[in-house]
């Protein structure tokens, strides 16, 4: 007789995002943090050669994440903003569905904004 085995199958969504950090102002970051503020980290990295271009990996399973995007145009010696998108996502079958998605413009801003931004969009 054989033994039939069943076991639950987790779906998981690939997010890719651009990173970006050139000596001429230029500026691009992304994160991905759970609801409550924690930071995922990517499971991969690319950089290139200088390190000024590459892009960032994540793997999301069933549940409800933020993805918090920072860029700022390449610019030197002119204040500039740097243009913030937030979006409150959720992984439900292997697709990844946005919730609600909000962009802002800051001078500066700091890893306790992004935690911060992040518990405030996603209920």
């Amino acid at each position: 007789m054989a033994q039939e085995s069943v076991g639950t199958v987790q779906t998981q969504v690939k997010v890719v995002r651009p990173y970006r950090s050139t000596g001429y102002g230029g500026f691009t970051k992304s994160y991905v943090l759970t609801p409550d503020g924690k930071i995922i980290k990517p499971v991969a990295s690319e950089r290139s050669r200088t390190g000024n271009h590459g892009e960032d990996e994540w793997l999301l399973g069933t549940g409800r994440y933020v993805v918090i995007d920072v860029n700022r145009p390449n610019i030197k010696n002119v204040p500039k903003p740097y243009s913030v998108a937030i979006q409150c996502v959720e992984v439900v079958n292997g697709e990844l569905k946005t919730i609600v998605s909000r962009t802002m413009y800051v001078m500066d801003w700091s890893l306790e904004d992004v935690k911060a931004w992040a518990r405030a969009i996603c209920p």
